[in-house]
């Protein structure tokens, strides 16, 4: 039996999802057990609410170092999004708009989702200084992970990135954009290094220990709620002691060779 928007809305509520809330959400949609992808948004946008605002990621998918590199003409307009069934039904909705990044483009509902994307697309880094990813964490949101764990956390990209990691290209890219009124705009970008596997999974008992996560069910799948500014605060902290904290695997040599001409 699947599962109600009743059940989904209560169940939201049980794990700390509030009215009003700011809530970035990643999501994978088979384990839920819903009737269907727009039943998971409308359970989403029931709980935080007309005052609440719900950003989910909107990318175009692959590497963002080899769409840049390829010369990536992304459009807002029609441009799916490759981050699961639930985002790519809600970037569709008539009141959702999109940020205008070409690698980490997220799309928002509510009553800061103009704020919250706006000037994405100045933004050198996509998960940088001044993104969607910073603002919801200066603004007290909180993260909600269905059916999926860290490895599609992309705010720990934030996080390594502002904190010293090792993680961005020094080479910029100018790939393109077209907006909502069919217009094409540069967007100068450095890409995140290829070629560096993370291990954002390890995260997952230090948040807990913490108190900045909670473990609950989202109808029949695992959910994780955290709170996005204690998470930057702690795990922001370790980085700065150890810069490759999250990074799996770095070739250096090989790195390197992924990114000259």
């Amino acid at each position: 039996m699947k599962n109600s928007m009743e059940k989904l809305v209560s169940d939201l509520h049980n794990i700390g999802v509030n009215k009003g809330d700011i809530l970035l959400v990643h999501s994978g949609f088979r384990s839920i057990n819903a009737e269907n992808p727009l039943q998971v948004v409308k359970a989403l946008q029931t709980a935080v609410g007309s005052e609440g605002t719900l950003i989910m990621p909107s990318f175009p998918g692959g590497s963002e170092f080899t769409m840049v590199q390829g010369g990536i003409v992304f459009d807002v307009r029609c441009y799916p999004s490759a981050c699961g069934l639930i985002t790519e039904t809600f970037r569709k909705l008539p009141d959702v708009k999109r940020s205008l990044s070409p690698g980490h483009c997220m799309a928002a509902w509510g009553r800061q989702a103009a704020e919250i994307l706006a000037g994405h697309e100045k933004c050198r880094v996509s998960a940088g200084r001044g993104s969607p990813f910073e603002k919801v964490i200066n603004a007290g949101g909180k993260i909600l992970l269905i059916g999926t764990d860290h490895t599609h956390n992309t705010t720990l990209h934030y996080v390594e990135n502002v904190h010293g990691a090792p993680t961005v290209c020094s080479i910029e890219f100018y790939p393109s954009v077209i907006d909502e009124n069919g217009n094409r705009i540069l967007v100068p970008t450095f890409p995140h290094m290829p070629g560096m596997p993370r291990d954002y999974g390890k995260v997952e008992d230090i948040l807990l220990q913490a108190g900045i996560q909670k473990n609950c069910k989202f109808g029949d799948a695992d959910a994780r709620l955290i709170d996005a500014y204690k998470m930057n605060e702690l795990i922001g902290g370790i980085i700065r002691q150890d810069r490759t904290f999250l990074i799996k695997i770095f070739d250096p040599e090989n790195a390197i060779q992924s990114v000259l001409p």
